[in-house]
């Protein structure tokens, strides 16, 4: 290229500048794909786990079966459905899947009609058909025609699919599709893209929803979104410990778009508890804060658990069994309806601080005894020895301190 040439190209671009008026676009994603599939071909993937249909921000099945009907009636008729968003990725054996960002609820209720959980119902009739019946059904229950089946199995739905998506995009896109749709609190919380509620998820994977976590073991209500933001309020609470925090959702929202990751030393920590939690209530001669006690686990309970967990992560498996049950039922004797008001949180609080006083003294105590025992024996000695050796081979958080005042972890580097 001659130099006539660079200065020909210097001054385009200096125009483009000049007459741009600072205009801007932020980061860009890779342009979206539309597709058609068919009913049939949705049904198929999503047996197949090639649709995954809950994503950790996705939310629970919350259409009545009026509506998801409703929506059978509009694919029968060929009314505008729109269309199903996927992002689609490859697992750990490069296959890949796709996992629904929006149209959760259109693609569950194609499901269960294919699936014969829910009929098809003729809108002037009232009568109900079935498109799958088992043997002991079909003299009790209509079925759909089988030219009816083959038309509804062809029907083609409209799907975008994503690529090359980063996590926080994956979850922008599930806010922005969602916008005038009614979230609980929960599930906009849910939503959020940051390092902070990235990790609330996967620790919410991990320990509260997998096979055999803390919502199999435990009888607590997790719907809709309630399992992330209970442990977003545990989190919150661990990490502003000592301060008392009231985690209401406005203030979870704030601290979880925080752009600083947690520190490995905080996780670390917030991990050991939740491995402990499940050992509690795992564990039939440690667990009658869940068996004793009548009253399924309330979801702020479930927080406090954990909080009391966190300061308690220097004592023994025993101890901290005996203060949750202790814990559950002093909140159960104040209050007839344990809800995470103001009131309640702030017996749960008063309940910790006592808790932690109580430790205090006694490794004071125990402290001021081994002082005073100055004349020891040498079997005594050995004894104790003996004794000590016993206790560190308890579980222990790594790296903590006796007292639990003293055992604030830093949440950010």
């Amino acid at each position: 290229m001659s130099q006539s040439d660079d200065k020909d190209v210097d001054e385009l671009q200096s125009d483009i500048e000049e007459n741009d008026n600072g205009f801007h676009i932020s980061e860009r994603l890779d342009p979206p794909h539309a597709c058609l599939y068919s009913t049939q071909q949705l049904h198929t993937l999503i047996h197949e786990g090639v649709i995954d249909l809950n994503p950790p921000y996705q939310r629970d099945v919350v259409w009545t079966e009026p509506k998801q009907i409703k929506l059978l009636d509009s694919i029968f008729r060929n009314f505008y459905v729109p269309p199903v968003v996927f992002v689609v990725l490859r697992d750990e054996d490069g296959e890949e899947v796709r996992k629904c960002v929006d149209g959760k609820q259109r693609l569950t209720s194609i499901q269960k009609f294919f699936d014969g959980q829910i009929p098809y119902k003729d809108p002037k009739t009232k009568k109900s058909y079935w498109y799958t019946l088992p043997d002991n059904q079909k003299g009790a229950r209509l079925e759909v025609p089988e030219y009816w089946k083959r038309d509804f199995a062809s029907k083609q739905i409209t799907c975008v699919e994503y690529r090359n998506l980063s996590a926080s995009n994956e979850r922008d896109i599930f806010q922005r599709v969602q916008l005038g749709m009614p979230l609980t609190a929960a599930e906009k919380l849910q939503a959020i893209a940051s390092p902070w509620a990235e990790w609330v998820s996967e620790l919410d994977t991990r320990y509260v929803n997998s096979d055999g976590g803390l919502t199999e073991i435990i009888d607590v209500d997790m719907k809709r979104g309630r399992d992330f933001q209970c442990l977003a309020q545990l989190v919150y609470c661990c990490d502003s410990y000592p301060e008392q925090v009231m985690p209401t959702p406005q203030k979870l929202e704030t601290w979880l778009l925080r752009t600083d990751p947690p520190s490995e030393v905080f996780q670390k920590a917030i991990q050991e508890v939740l491995t402990e939690f499940w050992h509690i209530a795992h564990t039939p001669h440690l667990n009658d804060a869940f068996t004793q006690i009548a009253k399924r686990v309330a979801p702020i309970e479930f927080v406090f658990v954990g909080v009391l967990l966190y300061v308690m992560r220097a004592e023994s498996h025993r101890d901290r069994a005996d203060e949750l049950y202790n814990m559950r039922r002093h909140v159960r004797t104040k209050f007839a309806d344990v809800r995470a008001r103001q009131d309640v949180v702030k017996v749960l609080w008063n309940f910790i601080e006592g808790t932690v006083s109580k430790y205090e003294q006694d490794v004071q105590i125990s402290s001021k005894m081994r002082t005073l025992s100055h004349h020891d024996t040498g079997s005594q000695k050995r004894r104790r020895k003996k004794d000590d050796d016993e206790i560190s081979d308890e579980y222990r958080p790594h790296g903590y301190s006796r007292t639990p005042k003293r055992g604030k972890v830093k949440s950010s580097r």
